[in-house]
């Protein structure tokens, strides 16, 4: 037969055999539950940031420590702290510091200012772009007129306001090469995106192509024509026309 019972915050198992009674100790509870943290142990708890005491139920005032967290005003909350500015500054990222408040409207900055080193404020431009001869306004630096840009030789820079972008150059597309993506060549003659004759076969070469007339045809590959003893019409007419000329220029016309 098993039976329990409690005492001084620990819970015992009983077990009666034959007359005889065996008491062994089960698993040891704290007295009072841990608020805000965590049971490590018999009456041990571990607290969360921000709390103290046996029982975590002790709030750690942050703003009276003798380092104190914010700048300049502090003011304790349950756990935790928040951090105030005086007038004329504003709170930083870091939510702890504070700097001095920017004010541009007397400037009339385009886009923002910022405070020099002897204290006096200046008209700031974004990456991009730089203050123009007025200290108010920012123009555009063209990143294409110089070597501040990184299109490959494949690329072409175009300017934007304020940055860049590469395009492939005529012949080539975007693709990816060697787990890349890059401006790689772009085989016209495998898309049919070519002006080759239908006499012609078309052969890639790197960002172009080029047409060859096939056997029996002559021509420059755009335009093929069956060979034959007799002249095409089209060389004809072009021999005719070039004679003519000559003779006007002879005077014999």
């Amino acid at each position: 037969m098993m039976f329990k019972s409690y005492m001084k915050g620990h819970i015992y198992q009983h077990f009666v055999i034959i007359g005889l009674l065996f008491v062994v100790p089960d698993v040891a509870v704290p007295n009072r539950p841990c608020e805000n943290g965590f049971c490590v142990g018999p009456d041990r708890c571990s607290c969360m940031e921000g709390y103290k005491g046996k029982d975590c139920n002790a709030d750690v005032n942050e703003c009276g420590l003798p380092i104190r967290p914010c700048s300049q005003r502090c003011m304790n909350t349950l756990g935790s702290y928040r951090c105030f500015c005086n007038h004329g500054y504003t709170l930083d990222t870091d939510g702890k510091s504070c700097i001095k408040k920017l004010n541009c409207t007397s400037l009339r900055c385009q886009f923002g200012c910022q405070i020099e080193r002897d204290g006096e404020m200046s008209c700031l431009c974004p990456p991009g772009l730089y203050l123009a001869p007025d200290n108010r306004t920012c123009k555009d630096i063209n990143e294409c007129d110089g070597h501040s840009h990184t299109c490959t030789e494949h690329q072409s820079c175009r300017n934007t306001f304020g940055s860049f972008i590469c395009v492939c150059k005529d012949g080539y597309v975007l693709g990816t090469l060697q787990d890349a993506i890059t401006c790689r060549d772009k085989d016209e003659c495998l898309t049919g995106n070519h002006r080759c004759s239908h006499q012609a076969s078309c052969v890639n070469t790197e960002g172009s192509y080029t047409c060859q007339c096939e056997k029996g045809y002559t021509g420059d590959g755009f335009r093929c024509w069956k060979r034959s003893n007799r002249l095409p019409w089209a060389a004809m007419y072009f021999q005719y026309k070039r004679a003519k000329q000559i003779r006007m220029y002879r005077g014999e016309e």
